[in-house]
């Protein structure tokens, strides 16, 4: 694993720094808006450093992994405590997003919601869709962008719950957002660049067919987008103009991290490269056709189907396993891995080698099997949703002093 830093070099000559340094910030600013997933630094595929959790597995290249956390780690993990437990009306269909001190979950009764990330309280409950949220939404710029099932692309005012704009896509996939584009693959296959501030389309580039749970995925200037008609199409993730298209499939959506995408399709684990799609490993540890999504960290790539499985993420080597059956992903945050099994179990695991750290279980009477949502890890709190209707915060004691509503 590769734990190297990169350090600033002194300038020779103190009359040219301002150059120097005026040219380095401008470039930097430019790599940073579109950096991949680096192992050992704190470069992230978000445009900030922050450990709010924005969107559906973390950041708009689907990582899974939140590389800002410095709270929850491989020493106090163990110590997690409920911080509170908040009944979702209608079930758990998604998992929850959170920002600026907000959670956003959408409900199996058809309301996106808004809670209290410290106590769980309700702040508000939005207008009802006429069917249940089964993704995860996208929130930045005081906006909160989702889709019921088989319903329109909205954005919500995060404060209050209205609704600040609404779009013409029917979708069932997450959107995903980078910077302040908005990403949305609609059923028919059309894949839509909005203005996430208006709702304005920039782009849209139209597919041969469907899309149902493949969200799009942004990094290194492309958009890439799976379909069910077995196609990976890349993009140019400014213009729409398309770059390849090969034959791939996945249940669920790739993950870019390292110049790759990262994807499952029975029996494999697949890795492509960005720029051509050619394939450049496979690794035989899927058990089923899942929508899991694979999570990137640190040189690792981290899939569940029979096993939690650590691979690496140039060669697809295994690494580790350890026993954790799930039907959706991992995810990843400062040195420790979570994921969730079919017996209602969710653990925590040592990245390094795969040791349990932590450990819960829930008992919600259909045996881990409708766990569809993943961990979320966001400023040192964990949000396990499901696998009953109920959405769950966890911390380190000293957090969990705070009272919150627990049923």
């Amino acid at each position: 694993m590769n734990n190297s830093h990169f350090k600033p070099r002194n300038a020779a000559r103190p009359r040219i720094i301002p150059l120097l340094l005026l040219s380095f910030i401008a470039v930097s600013l430019v790599a940073a808006s579109d950096a991949t997933n680096t192992p050992g630094s704190t470069v992230s595929t978000s445009p900030a450093v922050n450990e709010d959790w924005h969107q559906a597995s973390f950041d708009w290249a689907h990582s899974g992994f939140n590389r800002f956390e410095t709270v929850l780690r491989r020493s106090t993990v163990k110590d997690l405590t409920q911080l509170w437990a908040v009944p979702i009306a209608g079930g758990i269909h998604a998992s929850p997003v959170i920002s600026e001190g907000k959670v956003f979950i959408g409900s199996g009764d058809g309301h996106m919601n808004a809670l209290d990330a410290v106590t769980g309280a309700t702040l508000w409950t939005g207008p009802a869709q006429g069917s249940l949220f089964g993704a995860s939404a996208a929130t930045r710029h005081g906006l909160v962008f989702s889709a019921a099932l088989d319903r329109r692309m909205l954005a919500y005012n995060a404060d209050t719950g209205e609704i600040a704009w609404t779009s013409d896509l029917l979708v069932d996939a997450s959107p995903t957002l980078k910077n302040r584009v908005l990403y949305v693959a609609s059923q028919n296959g059309t894949l839509t660049a909005l203005d996430a501030q208006t709702g304005t389309e920039m782009w849209s580039a139209r597919g041969h067919c469907c899309v149902t749970n493949q969200s799009p995925v942004v990094d290194g200037g492309r958009v890439f987008q799976m379909r069910e008609d077995h196609t990976l199409t890349a993009y140019d993730a400014l213009s729409g103009e398309q770059l390849w298209e090969i034959e791939a499939f996945s249940v669920g959506t790739v993950a870019a991290a390292y110049g790759m995408l990262f994807y499952s399709f029975f029996p494999d684990v697949v890795a492509l490269d960005q720029a051509t799609g050619a394939q450049l490993w496979t690794a035989p540890v899927a058990s089923a056709a899942r929508t899991e999504v694979p999570a990137v960290a640190d040189g690792l790539v981290f899939v569940t189907h029979s096993q939690l499985w650590a691979l690496d993420a140039w060669t697809g080597a295994v690494v580790w396993s350890a026993p954790a059956t799930s039907a959706v992903g991992p995810t990843v945050a400062n040195g420790v891995v979570y994921a969730s099994s079919l017996n209602g179990e969710w653990d925590a695991f040592d990245e390094r080698d795969g040791a349990l750290l932590w450990s819960v279980t829930v008992d919600s009477g259909c045996f881990g099997t409708c766990t569809v949502t993943l961990p979320v890890i966001a400023n040192g709190t964990l949000y396990l949703a499901g696998p009953d209707s109920n959405l769950r915060a966890f911390s380190l004691p000293t957090q969990a002093n705070h009272t919150g509503p627990d049923h």
